[in-house]
């Protein structure tokens, strides 16, 4: 039995995903002076932010995922923690493109063990009726990370510019002491906690063709889950790479004025929003919506659609500054019931490996993907830094709008899996598929 309380599981994790959005955050914040040490553009720049992080957060996840699906998965996060952690440090100490892109796909790698094997942990460690408000509270950490990033990352640059550390840039420094505290976090969870009780009598967890077999069994929904939860992470993971880069451009702002105002949205609306989904979600599924997941989801695609554009294209600062507060609260609902879904409607012994399906879409597609097309409109199309913003609405809008509609379309196929959430299959041999039996709840 764990040594700590449920809810004391939940900070850990939600503080291991602080630190996890910290340690990636930090980069764009940190995008003019690493620019102009290493000469590198913003193509270079979408490859460190995007391609780089997720090229093994992506293709490992499932492995890693499937390690979290058989064994213990509190030992799987405290190594990642710790491995990500020394990668951040290790980006301290690159002099070129190459050094500092091997450092961000160390980075992915030690966070691809996070999610899955968190998603899968607390879905065995709640009643599912209080599982999106959980989750909820487990994604605050991305915000909190996010906006302590910005919050204080500019502060911290500052500090440390006014120093000479031995002839290292000061954008490395902070690296370097932003990695540090998830090395102690990593050995907290290590030591105070343990593998849920009933977790330890499955004996044999399901094969990967079986996996392969329920998510043939209902093709539909989960090809519009992935795809529209891909679009809407283009639409987040831009606000959050390049929107640093819009202020600074485009309304001038300083480092610490930059930190100040998109750390305090990011906390501020991104918590709420966050927060807010998953509590209504809870709400809603209890009043009998079944498809309170999409609705909510799809609901603020649609709202955040508009004051994204506005806050990318005006020349207005505080028009800007507003509108991408509201954007921001919108954009953040699609997370708790990302998750959610999967969780409900997963059998057990496959939610991991489901889970890293969905952040592999998200990695390759909404982070990498979305950063890359915006750095290349910006270098190849627009041929102006300046231009950003527009890129930014191109990309950003068009996804978030797609992506509501694809969840709308969603519906119809989720009715048909919930209809089909009564009958329990055993996944727990390896016999063929049409030979796997079900029985009555």
């Amino acid at each position: 039995m764990s040594p700590v309380r449920p809810v004391t599981t939940i900070f850990l994790f939600m503080l291991a995903y602080l630190f996890s959005y910290i340690d990636r955050q930090i980069l764009s914040l940190l995008i003019g002076p690493i620019q102009s040490d290493l000469l590198i553009t913003d193509t270079q720049f979408a490859f460190l932010n995007g391609l780089a992080f997720s090229l093994l957060y992506a293709i490992l996840g499932f492995p890693l995922a499937s390690l979290s699906d058989r064994y213990p998965r509190p030992p799987i996060i405290a190594g990642g923690v710790i491995l990500w952690s020394l990668a951040t440090m290790a980006c301290g100490l690159s002099h070129s493109f190459w050094s500092l892109f091997l450092c961000r796909v160390l980075v992915g790698l030690g966070e691809a063990t996070l999610a899955p094997a968190a998603y899968s942990f607390l879905a065995d460690s709640v009643p599912k009726e209080k599982l999106s408000g959980t989750l909820a509270i487990f994604f605050l950490g991305s915000f909190l990370g996010s906006g302590c990033a910005f919050l204080f990352g500019g502060p911290l640059l500052h500090i440390v510019q006014q120093h000479n550390f031995a002839g290292m840039h000061a954008w490395q420094i902070c690296f370097i002491i932003v990695g540090f505290p998830g090395l102690l976090l990593g050995g907290i969870i290590a030591k105070l906690v343990h593998e849920v009780p009933h977790r330890k009598s499955i004996v044999k967890p399901v094969s990967a063709q079986k996996t392969i077999a329920f998510f043939r069994m209902h093709p539909a929904f989960f090809s519009l889950h992935m795809l529209s939860y891909t679009l809407l992470a283009v639409t987040l993971f831009s606000l959050f790479s390049w929107m640093p880069a819009q202020m600074m451009r485009i309304h001038h702002f300083s480092h610490a004025d930059l930190g100040i105002t998109l750390g305090s949205i990011v906390i501020i609306c991104g918590c709420a929003g966050v927060y807010t989904s998953g509590r209504l979600i809870d709400i809603l599924s209890a009043c009998g919506i079944w498809y309170a997941p999409q609705l909510v989801a799809a609901f603020a695609a649609l709202c955040a659609t508009a004051p994204l554009v506005i806050s990318v294209t005006t020349s207005n600062t505080h028009l800007a500054v507003a509108a991408f507060a509201v954007a921001f609260y919108f954009a953040s609902f699609p997370m708790p019931p990302s998750a959610t879904v999967l969780q409900i409607a997963v059998p057990t012994t496959m939610r991991a490996r489901f889970s890293a399906a969905m952040l592999f879409c998200n990695a390759i597609g909404g982070l990498s993907g979305g950063s890359l097309l915006i750095g290349t409109l910006n270098d190849h199309f627009f041929h102006s830094p300046l231009a950003i913003g527009t890129s930014m609405a191109i990309v950003s809008g068009t996804a978030s709008f797609l992506g509501a509609l694809l969840l709308f379309a969603s519906i119809p196929s989720y009715k048909l899996l919930c209809s089909t959430a009564n009958t329990k299959v055993s996944y727990t041999s390896d016999l063929p598929t049409n030979s796997m039996k079900t029985s009555r709840i």
